[in-house]
């Protein structure tokens, strides 16, 4: 097995100062971070302090602690056109960061019609929809080719870009700077989660060479509702996952353990470095 690059999100942590980062990184065996700056470094976010932020990630770079991605979480189909605006800056300030850093990858998923709800909307999956977020990204492509960056798109099941064959057609329309996170967990709603591993692999067939990224996270069904748990006792067989990577040559990309804090994700970190020896 692939010695595994795994990471988890910078806002999960406790102390989100570069100290306690790289203290906690020794303590829980991380690799990196997926971080989103105005959740960590709030005051610095706020200032628009952008040589702060530089300097901060530069010290987790210089004690071996990568920086998986940069992530943005904005809604690219608000419907608030001066919101929008202000957090297309917001990505823009994400990808000077990246180019400043030598991140080289930013990311969102699609969001919904419903705004700051990122929830079901009927008409999430229309093509009136899908040539919103089009639009929308293709205005950060001057911006990602100077900075000699990607963005990553991460298909949500309720969201606007929802499986794989909708993120391919966005990609291909969109071009070489886009690329795919893949979370296999968001791809799954009450309806089709007893055929995940038919979705991880179709997912991989389609878009393997640019896959940049996983976000490992797991969950039971109630009812409809999907219930977080630990890696090790959810409905996807993490054992499986980590063996399609290793035999598609993707168990290198770096993994995000998501939607866990605390003693539940140093478990999980920790279930994941055993599965790889």
């Amino acid at each position: 097995m692939t010695t595994l690059k795994i990471g988890a999100r910078g806002h999960d942590l406790i102390d989100q100062t570069p100290e306690g980062i790289i203290a906690y990184a020794r303590q829980a065996g991380i690799d990196g971070l997926q971080l989103a700056v105005h959740r960590s470094w709030v005051d610095a976010w706020q200032a628009r302090d952008i040589d702060t932020m530089v300097a901060n990630i530069q010290q987790l770079q210089q004690a071996g602690i990568s920086i998986f991605l940069l992530a943005s979480y904005f809604n690219p189909a608000h419907s608030d056109t001066d919101f929008l605006k202000s957090e297309m800056e917001r990505v823009r300030f994400n990808i000077e960061l990246a180019r400043r850093c030598n991140v080289g990858v930013v990311g969102s998923e699609t969001g919904s019609l419903n705004d700051n709800d990122w929830t079901w909307h009927p008409d999430n999956h229309s093509a009136a929809s899908f040539k919103k977020v089009e639009r929308t990204f293709e205005q950060l492509k001057p911006e990602l080719e100077q900075a000699g960056c990607d963005f990553l798109v991460e298909a949500v099941k309720d969201h606007i870009i929802y499986d794989a064959n909708c993120l391919a057609s966005l990609n291909t329309r969109l071009g070489d700077n886009f690329k795919v996170t893949l979370d296999l967990a968001n791809l799954l709603d009450a309806d089709n989660a007893g055929n995940w591993r038919e979705i991880l692999v179709d997912f991989l067939s389609q878009h393997g060479e640019r896959i940049r990224l996983f976000h490992f996270k797991n969950f039971i069904l109630q009812g409809r509702d999907k219930i977080p748990t630990s890696l090790e006792h959810g409905l996807i067989d993490y054992v499986e996952v980590l063996a399609v990577l290793e035999q598609s040559q993707l168990a290198h990309i770096p993994i995000i353990v998501e939607e866990l804090t605390g003693d539940p994700l140093l478990e999980s970190v920790a279930y994941l470095r055993r599965l790889s020896q």
